[in-house]
């Protein structure tokens, strides 16, 4: 039986980003950042939140997740399954709570952003769920003359079909980000 469950202690936010660290290879001013940022909650600009499904008393996967107010969007900064409970439809369960929760707490906001992760290891089967969630791929070189950003893998999941889309938002959306999270 799966549970869905919110994270508000360091304890916890220190354990989940020194998973990102070892999947995802954040350094440690990465880990230093994110911790830092869910734990400053109303301190700062932007509200950052931590979701995990529990399956028969194990942690089984979590969500990292952000609401950038100006823009009114979402960042999804990590989504991890643990590899014992992968294929079981916990990502997807995660993935839509995160919605719910952004659209619940933030009424205002039209969507997320998320950076796929760089590591080649699973990267089709990456890039495949988020696309059957809905994301949309952004192509950063369109926007900015940084060749090395050319390489950032940028997705984004507008929540409704009759949304107002343009390349002034996209780029505004992604200086608000590029102000908080820079890997």
């Amino acid at each position: 039986m799966l549970k869905i469950h919110e994270l508000h202690n360091r304890e916890s936010f220190i354990t989940l980003a020194e998973y990102c660290k070892d999947i995802f290879h954040y350094s440690s001013k990465d880990v230093e950042s994110l911790v830092g940022r869910l734990l400053a909650g109303e301190e700062q600009k932007l509200e950052s939140h931590v979701i995990y499904a529990e399956c028969l008393g194990e942690m089984a996967g979590f969500v990292i997740f952000c609401y950038y107010p100006h823009n009114k969007v979402g960042f999804l900064e990590a989504l991890v399954v643990m590899e014992e409970f992968r294929n079981q439809g916990i990502g997807t369960e995660l993935y839509w709570n995160m919605i719910d929760m952004l659209r619940e707490k933030h009424p205002e906001c039209i969507g997320h952003v998320l950076e796929m992760c760089q590591d080649e290891d699973n990267y089709v089967a990456r890039k495949k769920f988020f696309l059957r969630q809905g994301c949309i791929p952004v192509d950063l070189g369109f926007f900015m003359q940084a060749p090395e950003v050319t390489q950032i893998r940028m997705l984004y999941h507008p929540y409704r079909i009759d949304q107002p889309y343009s390349l002034g938002l996209m780029e505004n959306i992604l200086r608000e980000i590029n102000s908080d999270i820079v890997h």
